[in-house]
């Protein structure tokens, strides 16, 4: 068992296919065999039967006007070959047959019983059977015999080569996209994220490397997303921490007075890099499933209403305008309130982002079918290149600088859209981006009915 283990795929297919083959043979030939075994006996049994009917009575009559069996062989002596039957006498002794080398031959048990007794005065004094009942077969019988099992062999061995070639160029053509597949894998083990198997045929096979040059794609893309992540992470780390550390050392020398103003700057710093670790801890939490929401009765307008009441005054101040298209029996949603609010104010961030002065911002709703509640915030900006659309919720994505306001042009890590998404998502929700047709992009998510 051990050494059938270390074999490899193609031989241990091989050598099962020829263990079949010869099983297959073997089993065919002996069951062919007593077939034909069967089909003589059944034959010599009703062919002959009613010859032995005609003889048993003349044999009779012979034994009982002789008294023993002597000299009945010679006296088929000049048509031996002729004879139909075999006469053994009351112990199973062949005393006359087609065959001399029969005679005084004992009979089988089983031999003496497919024939018939032949009786004197009610005792049973011998038996005759056909020759074609008999274990050993005449000449005639002996060469059909061995012409068949010549035949069946040859054919055995015919169909077994035959077998095993199209199995081994099967096995081949099965084997080998199995080999690509383990040496490309093994490539990608050692971090080989390029490699890649050709896609020969559209069967199983042709679809499994599909399958595995997908999986290999999304490693790649996820490999070089990881290492943009870690770069991104460490740039917007590194710019805050660097100013923080230089203006602290400025002050540390006396190059820098150690004013409110100073110390303010320095502390927005601080909170800019408190923000980012905060965010870049939830992506983590929702990538490990971990995300905290504690599911409720989530009344969206009541909540929409809230959030415009703390940014609306803002917003107008910036010189944008924003409205509500909220139907009055819109209903809640089974959410996390607090949730759903950072969702609103990460969206709305976004939205003020890229809305110049003079535009506009509106959040919408309505009721799906399906139990779904749909929420959407539209600005009257640029709106998005195809490419934004693609990436517009990855990490550390940032849009078309040249679409945002230039005083937000560099604000924000290019997370606050990856949260939304992980959030909504955690709510078993969806969340999509698209260009409204008057222009601006619209961000839409759902949210489960209550």
């Amino acid at each position: 068992m051990t050494f059938f283990r270390r074999l490899s795929f193609q031989t241990k297919l091989v050598v099962s296919l020829i263990l079949v083959i010869i099983l297959t043979t073997v089993l065919g030939y002996l069951l062919i065999h007593a077939a034909i075994n069967r089909a003589f006996s059944d034959f010599a049994e009703h062919s002959m039967g009613n010859q032995d009917q005609v003889f048993r009575p003349m044999l009779a009559e012979y034994y009982a006007r002789t008294g023993s069996w002597d000299g009945l062989d010679r006296l088929f002596l000049r048509n031996r070959d002729l004879l139909p039957f075999v006469v053994a006498d009351a112990d199973g002794i062949i005393v006359s047959a087609p065959d001399s080398h029969l005679i005084d031959d004992k009979l089988s048990r089983g031999e003496l019983s497919a024939g018939l007794p032949i009786t004197v005065d009610g005792k049973t004094v011998g038996t005759i059977l056909s020759r074609g009942l008999l274990r050993l077969r005449d000449p005639v019988e002996k060469h059909f015999l061995g012409t068949v099992t010549v035949s069946l062999w040859i054919s055995a061995i015919i169909v077994s080569v035959i077998g095993i070639l199209l199995s081994t160029i099967l096995f081949r053509q099965l084997t080998g996209p199995l080999k690509r597949l383990d040496t490309a894998a093994g490539e990608i083990a050692r971090g080989k994220l390029r490699s890649r198997v050709e896609v020969h045929s559209q069967d199983e096979l042709g679809h499994l490397a599909d399958s595995f040059n997908k999986m290999a794609a999304s490693l790649e893309t996820s490999e070089q997303a990881k290492r943009r992540m870690i770069a991104d992470v460490s740039h917007e780390l590194r710019t805050p921490i660097s100013v923080v550390r230089t203006g602290l050392e400025a002050m540390r020398d006396g190059m820098l007075e150690p004013t409110p103003a100073n110390i303010a700057a320095l502390h927005d710093k601080i909170l800019l890099t408190t923000r980012l670790v905060a965010d870049l801890q939830q992506l983590a939490l929702a990538d490990a499933g971990q995300l905290s929401i504690n599911r409720g009765v989530c009344d969206l307008a009541t909540l929409i209403e809230q959030i415009r009441a703390t940014i609306g005054v803002e917003l107008e101040d910036m010189g944008i305008e924003f409205t509500l298209d909220l139907p009055a029996d819109l209903p809640a949603a089974a959410a996390d309130s607090q949730r759903v609010e950072q969702v609103l104010l990460n969206l709305l961030s976004n939205a003020e982002q890229y809305t110049p002065e003079g535009g506009s911002i509106r959040i919408s709703a309505l009721a799906l079918a399906g139990g779904k509640v749909q929420v959407s915030i539209c600005d009257s900006g640029p709106g998005l290149s195809k490419g934004d659309l693609e990436h517009v919720f990855d990490r550390f994505y940032r849009a078309d600088e040249a679409r945002a306001r230039e005083s937000d042009a560099s604000s924000g890590a290019g997370l606050g859209l990856a949260i939304a998404k992980a959030l909504v998502e955690a709510h078993d929700g969806r969340i999509w981006a698209q260009n409204a047709p008057t222009g601006g992009a619209c961000f839409h998510f759902t949210l489960p009915r209550a």
